[in-house]
């Protein structure tokens, strides 16, 4: 190959890398924000819902004039710079049916969600009048903007309408599906397209997702570059959530330029978090201040602090 043409190949494909994967952040992107490094952990996004965060590296941004606080999920917005996340079928059903569905004011209801090799498998009723079953298979992949896609490649309407027949008569699922408020989800033909910003409650997400699969019972999506590394915390941990940097508030506490690590008590499997009840998980666990005048929580996983309140 001509080194002319190496070259030109070398400048297209990190052009392509660039626009796939925008530059990480390691400077505040507004004043107060708060770095948020995450490993191994699992986060209650509803009490009965778990999104598992291999890795996350992440902006916590204040709302105008106000600080990050913990109580308060409202009160900023997580700008992911790069990290995984996987949502298992039973969670994503449930997701969807407790709180994207009934948000979008869709007229769709009891959804069921599995995962057949790299396929999403998708059963519920469409409400018109009655409710009509339907089921489908679909594919996922990531549109342009970096939002997720579901194709249908498979689609049965009442048992016997099937997606040949309707394509035929010019039926759409996005002309019997389509949402109320399209700023959640909105439907293009067969296609669903799905606003990473607006599939989960608050705190609000933003970044650039990159890749989208099924590995088993898994959907997993990647933000940013997918070989991004995490800083190292202050004290070495297997299941970890950092703060750094910024200004937050947790309980009656205020914390300037933020240094506080929350590390899993007990490391034999992902830290169990959930931000609406973090409280009791550092009551029942004990912390420690460190020579930076920074703060070490070891907390417990939600679901052993559930367990020992029953």
């Amino acid at each position: 190959m001509k080194p002319i043409v190496r070259l030109l190949l070398a400048l297209f494909v990190s052009n392509a890398l660039a626009m796939a994967a925008p530059p990480i952040l390691q400077k505040p992107p507004v004043a107060g924000a708060v770095r948020m490094q995450v490993h191994n952990a699992q986060f209650h996004i509803l009490d009965n819902v778990l999104l598992t965060v291999t890795r996350l590296d992440a902006w916590m941004i204040p709302k105008s004039g106000q600080m990050v606080v913990l109580d308060k999920k409202a009160s900023f917005v997580l700008q992911i710079q790069s990290g995984e996340t996987r949502l298992k079928a039973a969670d994503l059903t449930a997701l969807l049916n407790e709180y994207l569905m009934p948000h979008a004011r869709a007229p769709i209801k009891n959804l069921a969600v599995t995962f057949d090799g790299n396929m999403m498998k998708v059963k519920g009723h469409l409400h018109k009048g009655v409710d009509i079953p339907f089921e489908g298979k679909a594919a996922v992949s990531i549109v342009d903007d970096g939002d997720m896609r579901l194709r249908f490649t498979d689609l049965k309407v009442a048992g016997l309408l099937k997606k040949g027949l309707l394509d035929a008569l010019g039926i759409k699922l996005s002309s019997v599906a389509q949402p109320g408020k399209q700023s959640r989800f909105h439907m293009e033909g067969d296609d669903i397209i799905l606003p990473i910003a607006a599939l989960f409650p608050p705190p609000r997400i933003t970044g650039k997702l990159t890749a989208v699969r099924i590995e088993g019972d898994a959907l997993v999506q990647v933000f940013g570059p997918a070989d991004a590394t995490l800083k190292e915390p202050p004290e070495p941990a297997k299941n970890y959530i950092y703060f750094r940097g910024g200004r937050m508030r947790f309980g009656r506490l205020t914390m300037d330029d933020v240094d506080m690590e929350l590390i899993d008590k007990d490391p034999s499997n992902d830290l169990d978090f959930s931000l609406d009840h973090y409280y009791q998980q550092l009551e029942a666990g004990y912390s420690k201040l460190t020579s930076t005048q920074g703060l070490v929580a070891y907390v417990v996983d939600y679901s052993a602090v559930i367990k020992k309140s029953k």
